[in-house]
């Protein structure tokens, strides 16, 4: 580590002083990430990404329900409240990202990694709904989707991507891939050695198994986690928005959306980009339509913005939507025509939103979710 590095130089500083220092940076710092949750970040923003010990940020504990979020623009980090506060009521914010805050509390303990363990509601309640059942007759893989995988996944065509993706969430992995298991106690979900790639798992395996064997071996469990399904649907999206399919991306967006509503603390700042991708596609229908070569979507088009336009204010504490979402419309396939709707529909509601936002529950009401748009905290597929 540089920090270490840079110790090692100070004369007269004791192990037990260099040690001390280690801990408190590992213990307090904070990622920064400036525009993490849009589509563009990588191409335009990771030089603004980073670590940084913050006095005042440093008080906070994590809570797996938090009730504070951060945003970063460039090293200022912005913490706001994602729901009203009683007086007395602690603050909490969460060390890890949201999606994993659905992940079982096993495999969340794991990613925290902070030597503590959390004592929050959610994780000392028994019988929460997001456990994985034990079976001592069960081996669970944990699908992993990197960097990596993602980037083997951008090197497919469109059509291939989409497929790729399709068979990756019905729990099908490239059989190049195979390895060791990974046990729920050995490592962290998103950590598994088993990777996703551009071609699914064949079916079929060895076969001169004999009975013992048969009967001795444990079923083999895939598991899903909600965070690596949301990025696979990401990848998805985009391809499927680059094939002009706009009506078979919009209802992706969709499922994005309504995992972040359901499993995700109130107004998760990757909201107001599932809007606003939404909008795109649903602009991009609509003006198909009107060219006689679909029919209109079914929501009006600038109710999407609009939801982004909220969501993106909820989370961000003002009115910052222009000014954070100018590239990431830039770098979107939508036509010109299409881009120039959306900045005259969300300037509109900028200008006629009240300065307080709605409540949560209120807000995603206008979603108007279908039971089978929202998708589980995670999925187990049986190896069979």
């Amino acid at each position: 580590m540089a920090v270490t590095k840079t110790w090692s130089q100070v004369e007269g500083l004791s192990e037990a002083s260099k040690d001390r220092l280690q801990a408190v940076v590992r213990l307090n710092s904070l990622g920064f990430y400036t525009h993490s949750e849009q589509l563009c970040h990588h191409c335009n923003f990771t030089a603004l990404t980073g670590s940084g010990l913050f006095a005042l940020a440093s008080g906070f504990n994590h809570s797996c329900e938090p009730s504070v979020v951060r945003f970063s623009l460039g090293d200022i980090t912005a913490f706001v409240t994602n729901r009203p506060i009683e007086a007395g009521e602690e603050l909490c914010i969460s060390y890890i990202e949201s999606e994993l805050l659905c992940a079982p509390t096993s495999l969340r303990s794991q990613s925290l990694n902070r030597d503590f363990r959390c004592g929050c509601r959610k994780c000392t309640t028994p019988g929460q709904p997001d456990e994985l059942a034990p079976d001592e007759g069960t081996e669970r893989t944990f699908m992993r989707v990197d960097a990596q995988v993602q980037a083997n996944l951008s090197l497919l065509p469109a059509e291939e991507r989409v497929e790729a993706v399709q068979a990756a969430l019905a729990g099908q992995m490239g059989d190049e891939s195979e390895g060791e298991e990974e046990s729920e106690e050995e490592g962290e979900g998103v950590e598994s050695s088993r990777e996703v790639h551009g071609t699914p798992r064949k079916e079929g395996g060895e076969g001169g198994a004999s009975a013992k064997d048969a009967k001795d071996k444990k079923a083999s469990v895939t598991v899903l986690l909600g965070k690596d399904a949301q990025e696979l649907r990401v990848v998805q999206a985009m391809a499927l928005m680059q094939l002009g399919r706009h009506s078979e991306a919009l209802s992706v967006w969709r499922r994005l959306a309504a995992f972040s509503c359901h499993h995700c603390p109130p107004f998760d700042e990757a909201l107001a980009v599932y809007a606003s991708q939404a909008a795109l596609c649903a602009l991009s229908e609509a003006a198909a339509a009107t060219a006689g070569d679909a029919h209109p979507p079914g929501q009006a088009a600038g109710e999407y913005v609009a939801l982004a336009v909220e969501a993106h204010r909820a989370a961000c504490g003002a009115d910052l939507f222009q000014w954070r979402y100018r590239r990431e419309l830039e770098e979107s396939v939508a036509s010109a025509e299409v881009k120039a709707e959306f900045w005259r529909i969300a300037v509109a509601t900028s200008g006629r939103q009240a300065v307080t936002v709605r409540s949560f529950e209120l807000a995603i009401s206008d979603w108007r979710f279908a039971a089978d748009e929202t998708t589980q905290a995670f999925d187990e597929f049986r190896d069979t």
